[in-house]
C-alpha cells in the first residue's frame, strides 16, 4: 500500500469531498452568526487537512510512573524525557520526525513564544529564563517536568531524528490520567478521540491495572479502546516465572472490566533497552531477550499502523464527519426550534384586521351600551316612582290633615305647589347624581375600547410594530335634568262658594291646576276639577276632601309620568348620541392607524412565508444529514470489520 495515495484511498472509501462540499454549503446557508460560522468552517478545514495530512499519530497513555516516559525515550532511542518527574506539562507533546532536534512552546496568559534549534534560540526569551543557555534535551525536560515551568505550557512541538519517527508517525504523549488535575484526563480524552490513530495504553507490571486507569479506561475512553493497544512496561522487574500468570491475569481483568474481548497484551522492558544503549554496567543478562521483545514490539507497532493506514485515517476523517454533521444537525434542529417559536410567536400576536376588529368593537360597545343603559333606566324609573309616592302621600296628609275650609284651600293654593317643587327638586337632584354615575359608567365603554385598542394592537411592537393609542379623548355622558322636569305654577286663586261664580272659578281653577299637573293635556284635566268642583254647593269638609284627592291623585301621577317620559326620551337621545360617539371614536382609530396596521399585517405574512421556507430548507438539509449519518454508519460498521480483519492477521 502506497502512503502516498491514502488520502485518495480513504476519499474513495468515505466520499469525503462530497461530505466536505455539503457541510460547506450547509453553513453557507444555515442562519447564524459569523462565529457560529468561522467555527463550522474551522472544523471543516481540518477535517480537509488531516484528509491530506500523511501523519499517523500514536497517542501513548498512561499514568505517572506507569513508564510511559520511559517507553518513548526506548522509541526515540534517546533519553529526551525526564523519567522520575511526577509533573507534566498539562498538554499534550507532540513528537515528529525531523533532521536534528528542534524544541517549539507556547506559554499561556500571553507569555509568548519560544523555538529553539541547533542554531540558537528565537523568540520571546523572557518568558522562560535561562533558556539561552539550556541545550535541547535540557530544555524539553524543563518544559515538560519542571512544576513552576510545565504548568503554564500550552502547546510543545519536539522535532527528532528517530528512525521510528521517520514512516511519518507522530508520537504524541499526553499528561498523566492520574493527575489532581481534571484538566489532564480532559486534554487526553480530547487527543484520543480527535487525533489520534492507535493509543498505545501503558500499564506498569508493577501495578497491574490501577483503579484510577482502569476507571479512566471504562469511562471517557471506552469508545476508542477498539484503536488502542495495550503494552505492560516493567515487566523486567517481575520474576521471570510470574510474569506469564501476571499477563494473563491482567487478560481476564481488562476483559472483565473493560469488556474487551480477547485483549491482547504485549509486555515489554523499555528500561533495559535504554539500560543497553547507554552502555550500562548493570544490564540483567536477559536484556537481550528484552530488547527482541521491544523491537518485536517496535514493529508490530509500526505494521499494525501500516496495515491499518487506511482504515485509521478514514476512521478519523469518519470521527470528525460525524462530529461535525451531529454539530451541524444539532445547530439546524436549533434554527428549525427557533422558527417554530417565531411562527408560535407570530401567529400568537397576529391581529384581526381592521375591518373584522371595527365589527366587534360595534357590536361589544352597543352590547355594553345597552346592558349599561337598562341598568339605568330601571334606576331611573325607580328614582321617578319613589319621589312619586312621597308626593302623593305628602299632599294627601296634607289635604287630609286641613281641619277647615281655609287650610283646606291653603293645601289646594299653595302647598301642593310647594310640594310638588321640593319633589321636583329633590328628584332632579337624585336624577342628577344617577345621570353622573351613568356618565361615569358610558365613560367606561369608551375606555373599554381604547384598552382593546391598545391590548390587539400593541402586540405589534413584539413584532416591530409601532401603534400608541391616544387615550386623552373623555366621554361625557350629561342629562341636563332641567329638561326633564316641570315647574308648577302658583294657584293664584281661591275657589268661590257663589253659583255662577264657582262654575267660572272652578273650570278656571281646574284649568289652572292642570296645567300644574299636567303640562301640555292638563287643561282637559282641570277642567274636570273645575267642574267637579263648582258643582259642590255645599258638600262637607270631608267629602271635599275625599272627592278633592280623587281628582288630585291621578294628576300627581300623570305629572310624574310625564317626568319619566321626559327623561327616557332624554335617556334615547343620548344613548343614541354616546353610541354614534363610540363608532366615531372606533372611526377615528381605524383612519388614524389603517396604514400602520395594515403595512404590518402585511409584513406579518410576509415574515411567516419566509418562516416557513426556511423551514422547509432546513428540513431538507436535516433529512439530508441523517442520510449522510447514517451512509457514514455503514462505513463505519465496515471499517469495522476491515479493523477486525487486520486485526486477525496481526493476532496471526
Amino acid at each position: 500500500m502506497s502512503y502516498k495515495n491514502v488520502p485518495e484511498q480513504v476519499d474513495v472509501l468515505l466520499e469525503c469531498s462530497e461530505h466536505l462540499k455539503f457541510a460547506r454549503d450547509m453553513v453557507a446557508r444555515l442562519p447564524i452568526s459569523d462565529d457560529l460560522k468561522d467555527g463550522f468552517n474551522q472544523k471543516i478545514q481540518n477535517i480537509k487537512q488531516r484528509q491530506q495530512d500523511p501523519n499517523l499519530y500514536l497517542g501513548v497513555v498512561g499514568e505517572f510512573s506507569s513508564g510511559k516516559s520511559t517507553l518513548i525515550n526506548a522509541l526515540l532511542r534517546d533519553e529526551i524525557l525526564k523519567t522520575s518527574a511526577l509533573v507534566a506539562t498539562a498538554t499534550a507533546t507532540r513528537i515528529k520526525h525531523g533532521q536534528t532536534i528542534e524544541v517549539s512552546a507556547a506559554f499561556s496568559n500571553g507569555r509568548g513564544k519560544i523555538h529553539k534549534t541547533e542554531s540558537g534560540v528565537e523568540g520571546d526569551l523572557s518568558c522562560l529564563p535561562g533558556v539561552k543557555d539550556m541545550d535541547s534535551i535540557h530544555l524539553i525536560q524543563t518544559l515538560t517536568s519542571e512544576e513552576n515551568i510545565a504548568s503554564s505550557v500550552t502547546n510543545i512541538v519536539i522535532n527528532h531524528p528517530a528512525t521510528f519517527l521517520s514512516n511519518g508517525v507522530v508520537i504524541i504523549d499526553t499528561p498523566g490520567t492520574n493527575a489532581n488535575n481534571t484538566k489532564h484526563g480532559l486534554i487526553t480524552q480530547k487527543v484520543i478521540r480527535q487525533e489520534v490513530d492507535l493509543a498505545i495504553i501503558v500499564i506498569p507490571a508493577t501495578m497491574p491495572l490501577s483503579q484510577s486507569l482502569a476507571s479512566f479506561l471504562s469511562g471517557p475512553l471506552k469508545p476508542f479502546l477498539h484503536r488502542c493497544i495495550f503494552v505492560v512496561t516493567k515487566i523486567d522487574e517481575i520474576k521471570a516465572i510470574e510474569r506469564g500468570e501476571l499477563v494473563q491475569n491482567l487478560c481476564f481483568r481488562l476483559g472483565d472490566q473493560l469488556e474487551i474481548e480477547q485483549p491482547v497484551l504485549y509486555p515489554c522492558s523499555a528500561q533495559v533497552v535504554l539500560d543497553v544503549l547507554n552502555n550500562e554496567t548493570d544490564i540483567s543478562r536477559d536484556s537481550d531477550f528484552f530488547c527482541s521483545q521491544f523491537s518485536s514490539l517496535e514493529k508490530l507497532i509500526v505494521s499494525r499502523l501500516s496495515r491499518e493506514r487506511v482504515i485509521s485515517i478514514a476512521e478519523s476523517l469518519l470521527r470528525l464527519l460525524t462530529q461535525l454533521f451531529q454539530e451541524l444537525d444539532n445547530r439546524a434542529k436549533l434554527r428549525w426550534k427557533d422558527y417554530k417559536k417565531q411562527q408560535a410567536e407570530i401567529t400568537r400576536n397576529t391581529i384581526p384586521d381592521l375591518s373584522t376588529f371595527t365589527r366587534e368593537q360595534y357590536l361589544i360597545c352597543d352590547r355594553q351600551l345597552q346592558a349599561l343603559m337598562s341598568g339605568y333606566t330601571a334606576q331611573i324609573t325607580n328614582c321617578v316612582d319613589s319621589h312619586r309616592k312621597i308626593a302623593k302621600e305628602t299632599v294627601r296628609k296634607q289635604l287630609f290633615g286641613a281641619s277647615n275650609e281655609e287650610s283646606l284651600n291653603s293645601v289646594v293654593s299653595s302647598k301642593t305647589e310647594s310640594i310638588l317643587v321640593e319633589e321636583s327638586i329633590r328628584l332632579k337632584a337624585n336624577l342628577q347624581q344617577l345621570t353622573a354615575q351613568m356618565s361615569e359608567q358610558a365613560t367606561t365603554v369608551g375606555k373599554t375600547f381604547d384598552h382593546k385598542f391598545s391590548e390587539v394592537y400593541k402586540r405589534l411592537q413584539s413584532i416591530g410594530g409601532d401603534v400608541e393609542p391616544d387615550f386623552d379623548n373623555h366621554y361625557n355622558f350629561t342629562v341636563n335634568a332641567s329638561n326633564i322636569t316641570v315647574s308648577a305654577r302658583t294657584l293664584t286663586k281661591e275657589l268661590d262658594s257663589g253659583d255662577g261664580t264657582k262654575m267660572g272659578l272652578g273650570a278656571a281653577a281646574g284649568l289652572a291646576l292642570g296645567t300644574v299637573l299636567l303640562p301640555g293635556v292638563g287643561s282637559l284635566v282641570g277642567l274636570a276639577a273645575g267642574t267637579w268642583a263648582s258643582k259642590l254647593f255645599t258638600p262637607s269638609l270631608d267629602e271635599r276632601k275625599q272627592q278633592l284627592w280623587q281628582q288630585l291623585r291621578p294628576s300627581i301621577e300623570k305629572y310624574f309620568d310625564t317626568i319619566h317620559q321626559q327623561v327616557q326620551a332624554t335617556e334615547k337621545k343620548h344613548t343614541q348620541s354616546l353610541n354614534t360617539a363610540l363608532k366615531q371614536r372606533i372611526d377615528a382609530y381605524v383612519q388614524k392607524y389603517k396604514t400602520i396596521v395594515e403595512g404590518i399585517l402585511n409584513q406579518q405574512k410576509i415574515e411567516l412565508a419566509h418562516l416557513n421556507e426556511l423551514q422547509a430548507s432546513i428540513q431538507v438539509d436535516l433529512t439530508e444529514l441523517e442520510e449522510r449519518q447514517l451512509a457514514l454508519s455503514k462505513k463505519q460498521a465496515l471499517l469495522a470489520e476491515m479493523e477486525n480483519f487486520v486485526g486477525e492477521i496481526n493476532n496471526a
